[in-house]
């Protein structure tokens, strides 16, 4: 997860709930929300999902925390008194500004396994000369896999320090995370095919672009364990495009944290969802908050 400022955002949301929660009535449950934005662009369904959540996921009394890919928000019952519009325009137009400024890096080298994924597909492979080119560019595109990879750490500290500041907080908790499915440019089809049939590159070419095994981000069973006793339910929205499957040149980059997110999210009772409309989901996670009430 691309996140910064992280320990800052705890000490607001402490400060929060302790300097301005004045306590439910008897018979009320608070609910507090922290609600995480893992996304690479910002976009028109994002904004009315940002409208959906203060409109209808959040009722008065409950508390707020956002993460967007560069900062962190502390809503306190007061901050989330205020008009609902302001609110809503403020917190877009911070998530557009957060998500544009993190995840340049990342498209970066994005757009470099695009350009060496073409050279690949323009090499020639008939003489030693284009094999030894085809070859320097699946070492860069390999190097740019590993820089993606630096970019795309759990911060398991921060997890832990979610958990251990909701152990002490009544009522219900809920951690709400939206993440972007992610997608790197392969060859095509025809030069996939062409690059398995020469054997001193047909290894390396199904490591880097058939094979889906990747290093597991974090051990889920601990945290489904710390959830468990916070207690803490997780809700994974993970957003994909309708037309993604119909992408030949793009492979999904981020079935690990899927698996991950996913297996707790259900292990805490909480939702899993993979759609291209968030502001669908939420009314989903709205449903099963309202059923789990009942």
């Amino acid at each position: 997860m691309k996140r910064v400022l992280w320990l800052a955002g705890l000490i607001i949301f402490s400060l929060v709930m302790i300097a301005e929660g004045s306590g439910p009535k008897e018979g009320d449950v608070p609910r507090n929300f922290v609600l995480f934005f893992e996304v690479l662009d910002y976009t028109r369904e994002l904004g009315d999902a940002v409208t959906y959540f203060f409109n209808e996921v959040l009722q008065p009394g409950d508390q707020l925390i956002v993460y967007t890919p560069a900062r962190v928000y502390g809503f306190s019952k007061i901050t989330l008194a205020r008009p609902k519009r302001e609110l809503i325009a403020t917190m877009q137009e911070k998530l557009r500004g957060d998500t544009a400024v993190c995840s340049s890096n990342y498209k970066i080298i994005i757009n470099d396994m695009k350009n060496q994924a073409r050279d690949i597909e323009n090499s020639e492979t008939a003489t030693a000369d284009g094999q030894a080119g085809l070859k320097n560019s699946l070492v860069v595109y390999r190097q740019d896999m590993d820089n993606l990879q630096a970019l795309r750490k759990v911060n398991v500290t921060l997890l832990m320090q979610i958990a251990n500041m909701f152990k002490t907080q009544q009522g219900k908790n809920h951690m709400v995370m939206m993440y972007q499915a992610e997608f790197r440019p392969i060859p095509n089809k025809d030069t996939l095919s062409r690059l398995r049939a020469i054997p001193i590159i047909s290894f390396q070419a199904i490591e880097l672009f058939s094979s889906d095994s990747q290093k597991v981000p974090l051990d889920a069973e601990k945290f489904i364990d710390i959830f468990a006793e916070v207690p803490l339910t997780l809700h994974f929205l993970y957003i994909k495009p309708k037309d993604a499957s119909s992408v030949q040149d793009f492979k999904e980059h981020s079935a690990d944290m899927y698996d991950v997110f996913a297996k707790i999210a259900k292990a805490t009772g909480g939702i899993v969802e993979t759609t291209a409309n968030p502001e669908a989901a939420l009314k989903s996670l709205v449903q099963a908050i309202g059923e789990s009430a009942k």
